[in-house]
């Protein structure tokens, strides 16, 4: 009589689960060595302490993403897992998810968010060939100041010339965004700076310093510590704070150094591309052992590779001949926002945020958008920003991106900042004394 397909189910499943019996039987009663039974314990400890480590990890992990810092979630994960030596996983990872070159079709629309201001009577714009700290003519009568500003109204950039016919509306046109001593002294624009990658969009600062005071704030993860100047902006300081941008890469990604209150927290390296805020407060930019010394003159030094624009020109080539790290891959084919400081033409102070660009793409916008030298700072993500500050609708002081891509909380550099940042005061309403001071 045959067998139908639901005996034969039966009868495999009975031979399966009797065989299974059979051996764990025989493993009962089967005798083993002093070395075997050694081995068993190690194995079964082994196994406990893999348990062990990946549940304690899951719970760190856990405990790090959930917890506020004021940095978004993808860069709390990215930071736990290079705080826990996951960072060369971590950059091979950004090699295969950042590997899009940007679109050569021009981009439609700009990334400025600037907040508008009310036109500011001692400022116009600068005629060709007059320098930006000279006025442009008379004083009115009428005064926005509080108080008497330290030196005559800054006049505003010249615009940046657009790389990309038509220009877009108000394309390298500068907004005023902050005002010190009563007058305009910060501005923005947004550009398209690369005309072979028309996709490419840059939200550019420019900072007039003559009334200006800067501090460097030190990150409770980096550098850490305690510290005058610690993870946040005071409140004592707050009614005198105009903006604040990010510093550079974690320390482990660079070879030079961090000094700020008489602390190196790591060497400063000869060549080294550096910011520093000197004790009259005002920010210079330049290659260390050449533009700027250690000579006592200088309160925080902050370097971050070699300059990335040098002379109008970029050194991108000559720091991958060097080993620099310009990102994950040496800046050959990672895209990527990217955040620089620049000294412009006119001698002033500028913040960049270009994105999604490779490092050689990052030198030649910052030279197209009027850089004599600069610096890369952070990239990746929304690491990257730049808050100017003012009242939210209740009242309380809160901060403001400047480009729409920028992300995380805007009022971390007022609750926690896990790096470190430069922040802007209005001079006029710094008290004294004050932790800017050393």
């Amino acid at each position: 009589m045959p067998i139908t397909v639901a005996e034969m189910s039966s009868l495999l499943h009975r031979w399966s689960r009797e065989r299974r019996r059979a051996r764990l039987s025989a493993r009962r009663t089967k005798v083993r060595s002093p070395f075997q039974k050694q081995m068993h314990d190690l194995w079964v400890v082994a196994k406990s302490l893999v348990a062990v480590f990946v549940v304690w990890n899951l719970v760190s992990f856990v405990r790090y993403v959930a917890h506020d810092n004021g940095d978004t979630t993808s860069q709390r994960m990215a930071t736990w897992g290079r705080n826990h030596y996951m960072g060369s996983f971590i950059d091979w990872m950004e090699t295969r998810v950042y590997s899009t070159p940007p679109s050569k079709d021009p981009a439609k629309n700009l990334a400025l968010t600037a907040p508008t201001l009310a036109p500011d009577p001692t400022t116009t714009t600068a005629p060709a060939g007059q320098k930006p700290n000279t006025p442009a003519g008379p004083a009115p009568t009428t005064t926005l100041a509080p108080v008497a500003a330290i030196g005559p109204a800054p006049v505003a950039p010249e615009p940046i010339a657009p790389q990309i016919s038509p220009a877009l509306a108000g394309e390298g046109q500068w907004t005023p965004i902050a005002r010190a001593a009563g007058h305009d002294t910060i501005w923005a624009t947004s550009v398209r700076p690369l005309a072979e990658a028309g996709g490419v969009v840059a939200t550019v600062v420019e900072i007039d310093q003559t009334d200006l005071r800067t501090g460097l704030f030190n990150g409770a993860e980096e550098p850490g510590g305690t510290w005058k100047r610690a993870n946040r902006v005071p409140g004592e300081l707050q009614p005198a704070l105009l903006a604040a941008m990010n510093g550079g890469f974690r320390f482990e990604h660079i070879k030079g150094g961090y000094k700020t209150e008489g602390i190196e927290v790591k060497p400063l390296k000869q060549g080294d591309a550096t910011l520093a805020v000197g004790t009259d407060g005002h920010v210079a930019l330049g290659e260390f052992g050449r533009d700027i010394n250690d000579d006592g003159s200088w309160i925080s030094f902050r370097q971050n590779l070699i300059l990335i624009v040098d002379n109008a020109k970029s050194q991108v080539q000559k720091g991958v001949n060097e080993g620099v790290w310009w990102g994950a891959d040496y800046g050959n084919a990672v895209y990527v926002p990217r955040s620089a400081a620049c000294e412009m033409r006119d001698g002033r102070l500028a913040y960049a945020l270009v994105g999604k660009v490779n490092a050689t793409q990052l030198a030649q916008s910052l030279i197209n958008i009027g850089c004599v030298k600069a610096m890369q700072l952070d990239i990746n993500g929304t690491w990257p920003v730049f808050f100017t500050f003012g009242p939210d609708a209740a009242g309380n002081l809160t901060g403001h991106f400047v480009d729409k891509r920028m992300g995380g909380n805007p009022s971390r550099y007022l609750t926690g900042s896990t790096k470190e940042f430069f922040a802007f005061f209005d001079a006029t309403l710094v008290p004294s004394p004050s932790v800017l001071d050393n």
